[in-house]
């Protein structure tokens, strides 16, 4: 097998690998968001500002993952197009 063959299974596997990792964190993405909402639902209102940095802290990690998501999508389709162009 030629080195450049290799390197495009490479790109073409990380391609697919990053993919599935998105959609993976996708489907997680919406468990949280719901556990977010039941979080606030719970605890929202309390007396205690514990509430408000316990939700600001779900909500940020929240962002994250949906950034996650499309820094792998984005990865997914430049490996994929750079092992097409090989």
């Amino acid at each position: 097998m030629s080195q450049l063959t290799a390197v495009k299974q490479q790109m073409a596997s990380i391609g697919n690998d990053a993919r599935t990792t998105a959609q993976g964190l996708a489907g997680f993405k919406g468990k949280f968001s719901q556990a977010i909402n039941q979080v606030q639902a719970a605890i929202g209102g309390s007396a205690q500002n514990v509430d408000k940095d316990m939700i600001q802290t779900l909500q940020a990690a929240e962002k994250q993952v949906d950034e996650a998501i499309a820094a792998l999508q984005q990865a997914s389709a430049a490996a994929t197009s750079f092992a097409a162009s090989l």
